[in-house]
């Protein structure tokens, strides 16, 4: 399977071809051009959530510009694909500024091992295996993560995800 990364460099998709695109890896995503992700079997978005995730409230602009611009190029990169696709973002305000992904809302999917929860944008239907959270889950609930796990998406999610792809 190819996998086309959007602000997202850490390769999340074993036995994938992963191809990303982050500032962090030196790949702007404005510089993809159009209809280049239809050479791939899906596309996946992690705009930046800064300014979007209830989590970081305390330090939200009043309008976000340059992420709401990022999150804009994921969602029109994801439209023009052929390719199945999903934009991830915690919970929040990023529907107020891009109103056209609420049609595209699949679920709030809750981790079973973690306190992470991501709402699921995409073209292609997500389902949830049924978990109990905050302590009730036989697994150990990862609650003191460090910025870069809590950055990176839940294995949980990706191996959900990977069944319908």
């Amino acid at each position: 399977m190819n996998v086309l990364q959007l602000c997202c460099f850490t390769n999340f998709w074993p036995d994938c071809e992963v191809e990303s695109w982050d500032l962090r890896n030196g790949r702007d995503i404005f510089n993809i051009p159009d209809g280049y992700a239809n050479n791939f079997d899906l596309v996946c978005a992690a705009p930046p959530c800064d300014q979007f995730t209830k989590a970081n409230s305390h330090s939200w602009d009043q309008y976000p510009e340059h992420f709401i611009k990022i999150a804009l190029r994921c969602f029109e990169i994801c439209l023009q694909s052929k390719s199945k696709w999903f934009l991830e973002q915690p919970p929040g305000r990023i529907e107020t500024f891009i109103p056209e992904l609420s049609k595209f809302r699949t679920i709030l999917w809750k981790s079973p091992s973690s306190n992470k929860e991501y709402v699921i944008y995409s073209n292609f239907l997500i389902l949830q295996t049924t978990s109990s959270r905050y302590g009730r889950n036989p697994k150990k609930l990862q609650v003191n993560m460090t910025k870069k796990q809590r950055e990176a998406w839940d294995p949980d999610l990706v191996n959900e995800i990977r069944v319908f792809v």
